[in-house]
Formats: structure tokens, sequence, C-alpha cells
């Protein structure tokens, strides 16, 4: 039989959060859940050891209920490091009389993507080998240093990244955890046990979406592999066409003035970028369409710059603190040539808009002369934009009082904080995702009563 045991007794103190990084919830279920759905889903786990600690207990234990993860058996509280966790699944684990030649398979609860795949591989290899784990590659060049100074550099292609899962024979992984206990050797990983008793450890490569939860920058990678959209993304589109002038030169468009070209007729200047750049903002809040607003500006006040239209819509996404994130322009012309003119479009939307040009995007087309605007008569432009909930920039106020700097004793000097060493890097491998059977919106609870101890099987159907 396998066993599964999937730690999840961390305390999440490098996510510099108040809330325990396996229950923060990606795509509406919380991180545990998926790490969960891969291991209770796989036909290659008989049952599963769950190590939790006393303050995310109970919400383990409602998850473990809700989504009827039926090969859940034991919950176990974990100790203050991952190897006394790792001990306390396996104290459990007796509850259901392993056999010494079973395989362990260790898992932690913050690996939340583990493939099908290579959960498969390395307990097929850990059947031929007593031991397998699963690991990145590699790719970038690595340094040894000392201090700020480099001392070498090491090869590469012998180095992988160690995840989880980590599949060990169980009398093994016995003997590897006495040996530990003897020599005081407190280990990061399962492998590292096992390597202290001389034992050989092989290694499967990881699916380049098994990465473990550590910040608060992973979890928005995760959300990003999950496809979570904010709550605050809105999107809208907006289009505005004017014919030109028979007699009049001056062209206004996307805030740029081309002096030789026919102008377009308009009570503005006919600007039709700007306005459908308004209306696409607009539809994007629910707002009105541009003549709302720019008909009583023109007459009363004899505003014709679009500047100040599009001006309404910035201030009032400001308002509801949200920002522009990409614009899509689609303009439809026989003149002026558009593709010329996209870079000079592009800098100075991203003026206006104070928005990266490389957000900005611009595509034109004549229309093979089908309508009006291909035949020359006019110019029509198409807008698209998404809109985001803003970012929130901390800026601490100065107090505008000169305080005096006091000078340090004479006997005494100030001493630097000493720099921490840069962090390593991992990287991705190249297989294609082969995401958990489980992660389904349509999981359906469960009536059982989940306990700490065994429960009966049930459906795997949720």
């Amino acid at each position: 039989m396998n066993h599964a045991i999937i730690l999840a007794a961390g305390q999440s103190q490098r996510m510099l959060s108040s809330t325990d990084k396996l229950l923060i919830k990606v795509a509406n279920h919380p991180v545990i859940y998926y790490s969960l759905a891969a291991m209770n889903d796989h036909n290659l786990i008989d049952d599963i050891v769950l190590v939790v600690n006393k303050f995310n207990k109970d919400e383990i234990k409602k998850i473990v209920k809700e989504y009827n993860f039926s090969k859940v058996k034991l919950l176990a509280l974990g100790g203050f490091t991952r190897q006394s966790s790792l001990e306390k699944g396996l104290q459990a684990l007796q509850e259901l009389k392993p056999k010494q030649n079973d395989l362990i398979v260790i898992h932690n609860g913050a690996n939340p993507l583990p493939s099908y795949d290579e959960i498969s591989q390395a307990v097929q290899e850990a059947e031929l080998t007593n031991a397998c784990i699963v690991g990145h590659k590699i790719k970038d060049t690595v340094k040894k240093i000392k201090g700020k100074t480099i001392k070498e550099t090491i090869d590469r292609e012998d180095l992988v990244v160690a995840q989880t899962p980590q599949v060990i024979r169980y009398a093994l992984l016995k003997e590897a955890i006495k040996n530990a206990v003897k020599k005081g050797i407190e280990a990061t990983d399962e492998a590292m046990l096992v390597e202290a008793l001389g034992q050989k450890v092989s290694v499967v490569e990881a699916h380049e979406n098994n990465f473990k939860i550590t910040t608060k920058e992973d979890i928005q990678r995760l959300k990003f592999l999950l496809g979570e959209i904010s709550r605050g993304f809105r999107i809208g589109i907006g289009q505005d066409s004017h014919p030109f002038s028979t007699t009049k030169k001056g062209l206004t468009l996307g805030g740029l003035y081309l002096e030789d070209e026919k102008k377009l007729e308009a009570d503005s200047d006919g600007d039709v970028i700007l306005h459908a750049i308004f209306n696409a903002i607009s539809q994007a809040i629910g707002e009105h369409s541009l003549g709302f607003y720019a008909d009583s500006l023109c007459k009363q006040g004899k505003i014709v710059d679009s500047k100040k239209y599009l001006d309404i819509m910035l201030e009032k996404i400001k308002n509801e603190k949200l920002e522009i994130g990409n614009l899509g322009l689609m303009i439809e012309c026989k003149t002026p040539k558009i593709d010329p003119l996209s870079k000079k479009l592009k800098e100075s939307l991203s003026k206006i808009l104070n928005l990266n040009p490389k957000r900005i995007g611009v595509t034109a087309t004549s229309g093979e002369n089908l309508t009006s605007f291909g035949a020359g008569l006019g110019i029509q432009c198409f807008a698209i934009i998404s809109l985001l909930e803003a970012k929130i920039q901390l800026i601490k106020k100065t107090s505008a009082k000169k305080t005096p700097v006091k000078k340090a004793p004479a006997n005494k000097t100030p001493t630097k904080k000493p720099v921490a060493p840069p962090k390593k890097l991992t990287k991705k491998s190249s297989k294609l995702p082969n995401p958990p059977k489980s992660i389904k919106k349509n999981r359906k609870p469960s009536n059982k009563k989940f306990t700490s101890k065994k429960t009966p099987k049930t459906s795997s159907k949720r």
C-alpha cells in the first residue's frame, strides 16, 4: 500500500501575514484544498495522514469534511520542525498498521499543484529504488559565495531544486529518522534523512507548476495559474467615428495634431481615438456615452479639446480606485496611414492615460474600401479597455521641521547591519501541465461525520 503524509503544520512565518497560508482562498478554494485533492484523487494513494497545527486544525478538519476527502483517515498535531512533524505523522500512521515494504508519500501542504504524472512517476521509481523525490532542474548559472565575493561556479548539470512529493519505503524511512535522532541531524527534507544513511535517492523531474507557497508573491503566482480574476476587473468597448471636412485641415488623432491632414467634422476637435477611449471607460464603469458630457461642455464652455472630456472619465476611475490595465485600438480609415504613426500615437496616449506604451495596442485597416471609412470619407475607431484595482502606494509624510542629528560618542563607531546573502532562484521544467482531476467547482459537501481517527470509506464523487 501507499500511504500519503501531508505536512500542514507550518507557521507561515515568511508570509508576513496573520492568516495561515494554507487557508488563504485562491480561485474560491483554500490552498490546502489543492494539495489534498492531488493526493486524495490519485489512484496510487490508498490513504492519507494529515499533520496540522493547533491553530489550523479545526479549519482543515472542516475542509476535509466539506469536500469529502475520503482518503484522509487521520489527523495528527505536528511538531516545531518539519522533521518532528514527520515523526508525529508516522506515529499516527501506526493505527493503519503499515507494512515494512509499504511506500510513504510525503507531501507539503504548501505545494498545491503537483501533477498527476509526477506523483505516479515518483511512486513507481520508489518501488524500484526505495526512495525517490521530484525536483526542478536548474537552468541558471549558480555561484558559491563567501560574504560578497564569489568563491566558485558550481556545475548546474548536477543540481536540482527539491520539491515534494518525496516517496520512501516505510522501513527505510523509520531507520533514517532513528539515525537522524541519534546523530542530532535536523533535516530540511526527507531525502536528506535517507542520504545521511548513505542510501541513494532517485529523482524525477517536477512539473513547472509544482512549487512551494512561501511568500505573498507565490500566492499571486498561484492565482494566475488557477485563473483567478480580481473582483475589481472591468472591461469596456467604445466606438466613435467622424467624416472628414471638405474644406478644413488639421487632424487631431490620439492627442497628436497633424496639420497637413484633413480635419474631422465635429463640435469638438473630433479626436475619434480619445472619444472611443472615453466610451470604453464609461461602459466599463456603467456610466453614460460621450455626448452626455461633451455636448454641454461644447455649447456652454466652448471646450473643444477632447483631452478635457477624457479627464472626466479618468477622474471617475480614480475615485473608484481603478486603473487602466491595457488598451486596444482598431482604426478604420484610408488616410492617414496609421502604421507609420503607431509609435507616436502610443507615446501620446501613454502621457494622456499615464499608461506604459507596451500596454497600448494600435492596429488599423482600410476595410478594402467596403465602407465609407475605407473609401477615405472619414475615420472610425473601436477601443477596448481593461480596468484593474489600483495599487495602493503608501507615501510617508515628512515633517517640515528639521530634526537635529545626534552625534555618536567619540569612543563608539556605528556598526553596519550585515547584508543578507542573495536567495537562490528556481527554474521551471517544460512539461505540459497535468492538473489533479479533482480541481473542480462542483465538489459536493459530504454528510459523513469526520473524526481525527479512521473514517468509513465514502464515494470519491464530490
